[in-house]
C-alpha cells in the first residue's frame, strides 16, 4: 500500500501526463509540454509552501531581511534552518545559565583528564579540597587529592561504588567518579560528616537503649522464675514483688523521658509558648526536694519574684526539675544553692552544690544521652542518663546553652542565661516596690 505523499506524487504525474498529451496533440512534442506542466506544478507548490510557512512562523522578521540562498531554493529548508538556528541559540543560553548555576551547587564537581589534569571545577570543589583554580593555571587532581587510596580508586575501573575519604578525624568526604566523555572524567564529591555522625549517634543510642532495658528485664525474669517455686517464703515473695515493681517503674520512667526528649527535639521553639511563672516552679520543686532527696540537704533558694519567662511550660519545668534533681541525687554534698536573677544579658539560673565534683574529661559528655559519670552509682540512684539531654534540647528553644563548671572535691555549678527576648517582668500587687 502506497503512503499518502507517494500516492499524491503519482496522481500529480498522471495529471501532468494527461495535460501534456492533450496539448501535444495540437502542437509540439509531449516531453516539452510535460516539463512545462511540471514547472507549473512546482511553482504552485512553492507558492502554497510559502503561504503555509508564513502562517506557522508569525514572529518572522520582514522578508527583505530573510531572503537568502535557502529561501530562494526552498521555503521549507529556510524554515528548518531558521528553526535550527533558534534552537542552537536557545541551547547555548541554557548551557550558559547551567554553567553559572552549577557553580553554586552544594556538591563539588571537577572535570579532569585521564592524567588528572583539571579542566573545570566549581567553587564548592575548591572550598571542599582547599585549592584555587582558574582557566589560565594548570592544576592536577592528584596534587589536590593526594591520598594513596584515591589514586588506587581513580585507576581501578569501573567505579561502581563511591570512595569515602577522611582528611582528618572530624571529616568524611564521599567521592564518585564517572565518565564525562571518551577521554575525560567527572568527579562529584560531598561532605557526609553530619550523616556519619548521625549514624554513629543512632548506633550508640540503640546500644545504650538495649542495655538500659535489658538490665531490668533480666531482674524481672529472675524473680519470676523464683516465684514459680511455691516453696518460696512469704518474706521472699514480698521482696521479689517490691523489686519487680521498682524495675517496672524504672522502665516506665525511662520511656517517659525518651518520649519527652523526642517531643522536645521535634517541636518548634514557638510551640505552646506562654508566660511561665518561674519563681512558682522553683518554690514547688523546693518543697518537693525533701521527698526526692535521700540526704538531708540544706537548699537555699534565691530568686526575684517578678522575673518570668516566655516559653513552653512543660519544657521549662523539665529544665528546672532535672537540674535540681541532679544536684539532689548525684552531688553527694549537703548544701545546694539555687538562684534565679536578672542580669544584663537577660535572666540567669544556677544550681550550685558542694559535692564531690566532676572530673574535667566527663564534662563535655554530660548532655549526651545515657551518659553517666559513674554507671553503677547512677543506676542505684534511679538516674536514666537522659535528664541533661532533655535540658540541652529544651534550652536550645530559648537560644541558650547549659554551662557546667566543676572541680573535683569542691562541687559543681550548672547554669544558663536566657536572652532578653524571652524574659518577662510582671509585677503583682504585692511586688511592685
Amino acid at each position: 500500500m502506497f503512503k499518502m505523499p507517494c500516492f499524491n506524487l503519482i496522481i500529480e504525474l498522471l495529471v501532468a501526463s494527461v495535460i501534456a498529451a492533450f496539448f501535444s496533440y495540437f502542437s509540439g512534442t509531449f516531453l516539452l509540454w510535460f516539463v512545462f506542466v511540471l514547472l507549473l506544478l512546482l511553482i504552485w507548490h512553492h507558492y502554497n509552501e510559502t503561504h503555509f510557512l508564513k502562517m506557522l512562523d508569525r514572529n518572522r522578521v520582514s522578508d527583505k531581511y530573510q531572503i537568502g540562498i535557502w529561501e530562494s531554493i526552498s521555503q521549507t529548508l529556510a524554515y528548518q534552518k531558521r528553526r535550527s538556528h533558534k534552537e542552537r541559540f536557545k541551547t547555548l543560553r541554557i548551557l550558559s545559565r547551567l554553567n553559572k548555576n552549577i557553580q553554586f551547587l552544594p556538591d563539588a564537581v571537577i572535570i579532569c583528564g585521564q592524567d588528572g589534569q583539571i579542566y573545570w571545577c566549581n567553587n564548592a570543589a575548591q572550598e571542599l579540597f582547599s585549592f584555587f583554580w582558574n582557566k589560565k593555571s594548570q592544576k592536577n587532581l592528584f596534587n589536590v587529592i593526594f591520598y594513596p587510596e584515591f589514586k588506587t580508586y581513580f585507576d581501578n575501573q569501573p567505579h561502581n561504588s563511591p570512595l569515602v575519604l577522611m582528611p582528618n578525624n572530624d571529616q568524611y568526604i564521599e567521592v564518585n567518579i564517572n565518565r564525562y566523555d571518551d577521554e575525560n572524567y567527572m568527579l562529584i564529591a560531598r561532605d557526609i560528616t553530619q550523616i556519619i555522625k548521625l549514624l554513629q549517634s543512632r548506633q550508640v543510642f540503640l546500644s545504650n537503649l538495649n542495655h538500659e532495658l535489658r538490665t531490668p528485664l533480666t531482674v524481672l525474669q529472675g524473680y519470676l522464675e523464683m516465684l514459680e517455686d511455691r516453696k518460696a517464703s512469704k518474706t521472699l515473695h514480698t521482696r521479689a514483688v517490691a523489686i519487680m515493681q521498682e524495675q517496672v517503674q524504672r522502665m516506665s520512667n525511662l520511656l517517659q523521658q525518651l518520649t519527652l526528649l523526642i517531643k522536645i527535639e521535634t517541636s518548634s521553639a514557638n510551640e505552646k509558648s506562654e508566660v511561665v511563672d518561674v519563681p512558682a516552679i522553683l518554690t514547688l520543686l523546693l518543697n518537693d526536694s525533701e521527698i526526692l532527696s535521700d540526704i538531708n540537704h540544706q537548699v537555699a533558694l534565691e530568686f526575684e519574684p517578678h522575673l518570668r519567662l516566655k516559653g513552653n511550660p512543660s519544657e521549662l519545668n523539665s529544665i528546672f526539675s532535672n537540674l535540681l534533681y541532679n544536684a539532689l541525687k548525684h552531688s553527694e554534698g549537703d548544701k545546694i544553692k539555687v538562684s534565679w536573677k536578672r542580669v544584663e544579658q537577660g535572666a540567669h539560673f544556677a544550681v550550685e552544690d558542694n559535692g564531690k565534683g566532676i572530673a574535667p574529661e566527663h564534662i563535655p559528655h554530660l548532655t549526651e544521652r545515657f551518659y553517666r559519670v559513674e554507671d553503677s552509682r547512677s543506676r542505684d540512684s534511679g538516674g536514666s542518663g537522659i535528664g541533661l539531654a532533655i535540658v540541652k534540647y529544651a534550652l536550645a528553644h530559648l537560644n541558650t546553652q547549659l554551662q557546667i563548671s566543676s572541680e573535683p572535691g569542691k562541687g559543681s555549678i550548672f547554669s544558663f542565661t536566657v536572652p532578653e527576648e524571652f524574659v518577662v517582668v510582671e509585677y503583682t500587687m504585692g511586688n511592685n516596690d
